[in-house]
């Protein structure tokens, strides 16, 4: 006859059970997902949930495969102007901004304003 486990060990076996078996990618993601917005390091919040900590290794690996396979190429039109730069000036254009560089430019000042261009556009 089997013996009769408690609630606390009827629990402990349903929950061994569950992170056993192989889960599904809707499951691996919200596991991953849970654990990243946990504020915990992903042993910790492991440690919390009594999972393995190289079982959630292998989760987090095929959702970053699955995430990367999504991603598509994106492409930039490049667009040439009419308005040809001099002889040695460069000329950069990121939306409504536009920059030239000459020669004998400040590298400096440049580095600075490439800054705060990249921060708004």
């Amino acid at each position: 006859m089997i013996p009769d486990l408690t609630n606390d060990h009827k629990l402990y076996a349903t929950l061994v059970m569950e992170v056993r078996r192989e889960m599904n990618k809707t499951e691996r993601q919200k596991m991953v997902k849970e654990c990243r917005t946990s504020g915990m390091t992903a042993k910790a919040w492991c440690e919390t949930k009594g999972i393995q900590y190289q079982q959630y290794i292998s989760w987090a690996t095929k959702v970053n495969r699955e995430e990367h396979q999504k991603q598509t190429q994106q492409w930039a039109e490049v667009t040439q102007d009419k308005e040809e730069p001099a002889i040695g000036e460069i000329k950069l254009n990121c939306g409504k901004w536009s920059i030239c560089v000459g020669t004998g430019f400040n590298h400096t000042l440049l580095v600075k304003i490439l800054k705060a261009v990249e921060a708004v556009c």
